[in-house]
């Protein structure tokens, strides 16, 4: 797979226990709610995009990468990718964030220097699951993940970082279906880039 020094990875392996089925292919206003995120990202230019854990990555159109931690929660999915990513950065969001928009992630993807990881930030709080990660930082997040650490934003501790503003609600996230409908039904955007039917991908994992 072709990389460029930016790669975009979709984490889908939560167990969506709120939401009561797998929220990565939950409709979306006509497309699944990955779909959503994994448009944005492309539109921002970030190629390849991979899903993280979980089975609706082919769904999505986008190769899964096997959790290497399954069950240990996001930070060691960030772990996974960063350590399949290998070099540059890995611009990581989760599957349910109906609202985030290309220019929310290009903001993220323009910030900061080669070795900082760059965090979305709203008005009130910093978000480190959507994030622009130096895959170099890979080892150090593992180790937290391996001493029983599970919040993301401990692994701002591994090195330097900046945060970047954006929309609030590029943040929200549809945790229950009722949030989901309610998120829709904020989105000003009806285009094309949100409409589009998710492409084909090959039908496997890798590991």
């Amino acid at each position: 797979m072709s990389r460029g020094p930016v790669v975009g990875a979709v984490l889908c392996g939560g167990q969506s226990r709120r939401f009561g089925s797998d929220k990565a292919l939950a409709d979306a206003g006509g497309i699944p709610l990955g779909t959503r995120v994994v448009n944005a990202m492309r539109d921002a230019g970030i190629d390849p995009i991979v899903a993280v854990g979980g089975t609706a990555g082919p769904a999505l159109g986008i190769v899964t990468i096997a959790d290497r931690h399954p069950g240990e929660g996001p930070l060691a999915a960030l772990a996974t990718v960063l350590r399949w990513a290998g070099t540059g950065k890995v611009l990581v969001a989760p599957c349910d964030l109906p609202l985030i928009t290309a220019n929310d992630f290009a903001a993220i993807v323009g910030a900061g220097d080669e070795g900082e990881t760059v965090v979305a930030c709203s008005a009130d709080r910093i978000q480190p699951s959507v994030a622009c990660w130096p895959a170099e930082r890979a080892n150090d997040i593992a180790k937290l993940v391996s001493d029983g650490h599970r919040r993301w934003v401990k692994a701002l501790d591994c090195g330097p970082w900046v945060s970047v503003k954006v929309a609030d609600e590029a943040l929200y996230d549809a945790d229950t279906p009722q949030r989901l409908k309610a998120l829709l039904a904020m989105d000003p955007a009806n285009d094309s880039s949100l409409q589009r039917k998710a492409r084909p991908a090959r039908n496997y994992i890798v590991s």
